[in-house]
């Protein structure tokens, strides 16, 4: 990263006046599911607003499909396996640096409203101020939480797979309460809450550069709307491709047989429950809408940077599966867009994988932050892309991995091009060129025309990834978790 960057529009040095950063972060949003994206039905008029006023990035990934691993590897710019994130229980080491940590040292006030799935009690990670907190954080309880619902690799959680689980939510999927359960209300409190604070920054003449981060728990289940959303997509849930799951991996397999039997649900059913998610989106681009008319009222707009991106996809019923926790692109894609008014290019789409690791230096490059040695990260600075300079983009490979419920071994793919390689530690791997075969029907590992970049990928994957240590490691955590259950008091968190 560099001391200063040099936009086209002029420079940025850490003399000068440094932007705003800005992030609307969401979950569970299968990146297809939007109007910028091409989605024939969903309804997102300001998130494509934002689209058409800024960059667009096609092929963005997270680094883990499950909320918890995905996040933290975000904050710190690193692989989950580097700082041993397997899955929703684990806690993040305390001394992890986060951009939260690099940005306030650079000077600027940051801030975090709503969720970002900390666990343990260390709830900060160089966050100055936490104006809104996540419904699940009240210190023990939450902790208490994680603890319980850790399990091991061949257990399948109760909530998922039991009677009153996933199957019951999407059989009953259909309208909220006019009161909205305690999840969504507590997404009106991080929309208010930032419009508070965003009106606080536009009447403090400190010139003290802030990056805040309002952070939804929308359009993540459960599988309940609101009621005038929802009436607007009656009728107009489509069922999805591949709907009975044939042609999937071992472990998408044994993923369909731990989440519960999904795959024979009665079409009404599907159809409805696509219909709350189409709705439980549109409700989350009402809070982006109100978040981006007060950028514009309060005239930060033109000094704020704008990322708006989600932590994992949702299956949807695709392939016969619901949630994440899989490597199929409906989970491990994101949505990812980035505005900055004079700066980034104006509605325009970038093709070039990557994924929400190179978060970290792209916010460390606009706020002319250097992460000092040895400190790393694994991702590559957005800026060339952002402004029109692919050429200089260090990045182009994107490395996601799961370790967590819903398959008892490591697995992790590698993406470079067109072509994504797909490893299962003791299953088979798999190979997909996903600009022929987008939903990954096709396997081509083995493939003797394209042997050479099967192996190339599977070398390069497995260059910095060891499968074996890291479910040795995996086992371990889960051993000690095993050890510490603690009272559960998940009906305490509003869900």
């Amino acid at each position: 990263m560099s001391d200063a960057l040099t936009y086209d529009s002029g420079s940025i040095t850490p003399g000068g006046q440094r932007p705003n950063i800005l992030m609307l972060f969401s979950d569970e949003h299968n990146a297809f599911f939007s109007g910028f994206m091409g989605h024939p039905i969903v309804q997102t008029p300001n998130l494509d607003r934002l689209a058409g006023e800024g960059v667009t990035f096609e092929n963005a990934y997270c680094n883990s499909p499950l909320c918890s691993p995905s996040r933290q590897s975000f904050m710190a710019g690193l692989h989950c396996h580097r700082i041993d994130m397997w899955n929703n229980t684990a806690a993040m080491p305390e001394d992890t640096v986060t951009w939260a940590h690099m940005l306030s040292a650079a000077g600027y006030e940051t801030s975090l409203l709503g969720k970002m799935h900390f666990n343990g009690y260390q709830k900060m990670y160089g966050f100055d101020r936490r104006p809104v907190l996540e419904g699940n954080d009240a210190g023990e309880h939450f902790y208490s939480w994680g603890l319980r619902t850790s399990h091991e690799w061949r257990d399948p959680l109760p909530y998922l797979s039991g009677p009153g689980g996933m199957r019951k939510g999407l059989m009953k999927a259909g309208p909220d309460t006019p009161q909205r359960r305690p999840v969504f209300r507590k997404d009106m409190e991080v929309a208010e809450g930032t419009l508070k604070e965003l009106r606080t920054k536009a009447a403090d003449k400190s010139g003290q550069p802030w990056a805040m981060c309002a952070s939804f728990v929308l359009p993540h289940p459960p599988w309940k709307a609101r009621a005038d959303i929802l009436q607007r997509y009656r009728g107009q849930g489509d069922l999805p491709f591949n709907k009975e799951g044939g042609g999937r991996d071992t472990c998408d397999r044994y993923l369909q047989h731990f989440f519960g039997n999904l795959m024979d649900l009665p079409d009404d059913a599907v159809r409805s429950a696509r219909e709350v998610y189409f709705a439980l989106i549109t409700e989350l681009d009402e809070h982006c809408g109100r978040i981006l008319d007060c950028l514009e009222q309060t005239r930060l707009a033109e000094n704020t940077v704008v990322f708006y991106f989600s932590d994992h996809g949702e299956m949807a019923g695709e392939h016969g599966l619901w949630a994440k926790c899989t490597l199929l692109e409906s989970s491990a894609r994101v949505p990812l867009v980035a505005r900055w008014p004079g700066h980034f290019g104006e509605g325009a789409r970038v093709g070039t994988p990557v994924s929400l690791v190179d978060l970290f230096p792209t916010f460390l490059d606009i706020a002319a932050a250097r992460l000092p040695e040895p400190l790393y990260t694994d991702g590559h600075s957005l800026i060339p892309l952002l402004t029109g300079r692919p050429e200089e983009f260090e990045g182009g490979e994107v490395f996601c991995e799961f370790e967590g419920e819903g398959w008892n071994h490591p697995r992790a793919f590698l993406r470079r091009g067109k072509y994504k390689y797909v490893y299962n530690h003791t299953a088979e791997s798999r190979l997909y060129d996903l600009e022929a075969d987008p939903h990954e029907m096709s396997d081509l590992s083995g493939r003797a025309e394209l042997a050479q970049v099967e192996a190339e990928l599977r070398k390069k994957l497995l260059a910095g990834w060891d499968p074996e240590d890291i479910e040795r490691r995996v086992l371990l955590a889960q051993a000690r978790r095993k050890i510490a259950r603690c009272k559960n008091v998940c009906k305490d968190l509003g869900w």
